[in-house]
């Protein structure tokens, strides 16, 4: 049996005379959820997934939460799915001499190609989190656990005196660039300290993820673009958080498996709102 579609309901913004009961009453008489969890869902900051619907009923759901005043969507996990795939940036670099300003795209695979920046519509920034755990044995048994096979050292580590738990979390800069082209629109991914944004001829120019603040410099360089740094608070829907608890078990959600929701999420979003 295939399991029906499903819609991510999503309130932009609540009207601004609306308190904790009149959200939480809007979810439950609209939605159908019981009050608890409406409540719960009605103190999440928005723009914020309320509850993952069937896709079939988002139509009347959404009328109703419109006839209230409450700015909402609900993109279904298909219209995610289909929102352009992130192309990994080598570096980002600026000609120049061009006047208007004008960027070259460099990747792995692809032809260079190169865009201006009133067609960056939208930039998202963010860090993810990753933690690795390691069990460490105690100093007495050290020299011992060196000598015996791995099985066996951890076995003999986790029973000995003085083993312990050492984890080591790595932080790491992630920016996704919403631009239209000619070609239809495209998402280009900077991740990590290697993607550099930098002058064209010019090799000594530190990464932009390297900067203290990276969004400052980007909004210098594309001041039209909308900005979205709130990655650091969202709150995924179930399934997205299960997903990126598989495989990060320390539980963060500020792991790829959520940003991979949360940009083109994002770039609905400011679609839906504006129209590019």
């Amino acid at each position: 049996m295939s399991t029906p579609p499903k819609a991510f309901l999503t309130v932009i913004s609540w009207p601004s005379q609306f308190d904790e009961d009149q959200r939480t009453k809007s979810l439950v008489e609209c939605t159908g959820m019981d009050t608890y969890q409406a409540k719960l869902a009605s103190r999440r900051n928005t723009p914020g997934v309320m509850k993952t619907i069937d896709a079939e009923m988002r139509n009347h759901v959404l009328a109703a939460m419109h006839a209230r005043g409450i700015l909402a969507i609900a993109p279904t996990q298909d219209e995610i799915n289909a929102y352009p795939e992130p192309i990994h940036a080598l570096g980002i670099e600026q000609f120049p001499d061009a006047d208007p300003p004008r960027f070259v795209i460099r990747t792995v695979s692809q032809t260079p190609w190169t865009f201006i920046p009133d067609q960056v519509k939208l930039v998202v920034w963010g860090r993810l989190k990753s933690t690795n755990a390691v069990l460490k044995p105690g100093q007495s048994s050290g020299m011992r656990l060196a000598a015996v096979a791995p099985e066996v050292a951890l076995i003999k580590a986790m029973t000995s005196e003085g083993a312990y738990i050492s984890k080591n979390i790595k932080v790491k800069e992630i920016m996704d660039l919403h631009i239209e082209t000619d070609e239809g629109s495209q998402l280009v991914r900077l991740i990590g300290p290697r993607t550099r944004i930098g002058i064209v001829g010019d090799d000594s120019r530190p990464s932009l993820l390297d900067q203290t603040k990276p969004i400052d410099l980007v909004e210098a360089l594309m001041p039209d673009a909308l900005i979205d740094t709130e990655f650091h608070d969202f709150d995924p829907p179930g399934a997205i958080r299960k997903a990126s608890k598989k495989n990060n078990p320390s539980g963060s959600s500020a792991t790829i498996e959520c940003w991979a929701f949360y940009s083109p999420w994002i770039g609905l979003i400011k679609q839906a709102m504006y129209g590019w």
